[in-house]
């Protein structure tokens, strides 16, 4: 799957059944969340969100199997792990995947059949039951064509798709853009102040 493919996939999903209810209540979940952290490290917050009927840490998955989605949520957290930022488990990425390729059923159903066969040679590596640091060295080395051209793997479409729908989640994502990538939104200056960098100036 190509970023325009996971664009695609994404947008076509905003427009079935049920989709802005979904994706109102999973970009609230990660506002609570930052609401949360602002609170707890003493900061105010202006714009509480409101309730939300879904419990995210015990979402129920649509399209993968409880033990599918508990793999598409290890590999996630290999991918875009929670440090001092949160990570793909704290944006809700798998529930986000869930959602998209259920709905794929609607316009794209060979997307399903991609996904069904890439849970299928996770559960061949037997992944689920991996230690971490077993899970982490399968990830990377499924992974070393995009580190090395001359390098090959089948398991490199499988890395490909799971890679390339997480980072879309991830960053289509409240914590994502806010959070991490520290988006302010559309902002009016009022002021340019100038470089204060020394070697900047001319003599």
């Amino acid at each position: 799957m190509t970023r325009r493919d996971a664009n695609w996939v994404i947008l076509q999903a905003t427009a079935v059944t049920g989709a802005p209810e979904f994706f109102a209540s999973w970009l609230s979940a990660g506002l609570r969340a930052a609401g949360s952290r602002a609170a707890h490290q003493g900061h105010s917050t202006n714009s509480p969100a409101p309730p939300d009927p879904h419990d995210w840490n015990s979402y129920t998955p649509k399209f993968f199997s409880l033990e599918d989605f508990r793999a598409l949520e290890a590999f996630a957290s290999i991918l875009i792990p929670t440090d001092d930022t949160p990570g793909a488990r704290e944006a809700h990425v798998p529930a986000f995947i869930d959602f998209v390729v259920n709905a794929a059923a609607e316009y794209a159903p060979e997307v399903q059949e991609q996904w069904r066969d890439a849970m299928r040679w996770l559960h061949s590596q037997q992944f689920i039951q991996l230690k971490q640091e077993e899970q982490i060295s399968l990830v990377r080395r499924i992974s070393e064509p995009e580190r090395g051209r001359s390098k090959t793997g089948d398991a490199f479409a499988v890395y490909r798709l799971l890679k390339s729908m997480t980072v879309h989640a991830f960053y289509t994502s409240r914590i994502g853009l806010t959070d991490v990538l520290e988006y302010k939104g559309n902002a009016y200056l009022i002021e340019f102040p100038a470089c204060t960098h020394p070697e900047h100036h001319s003599a």
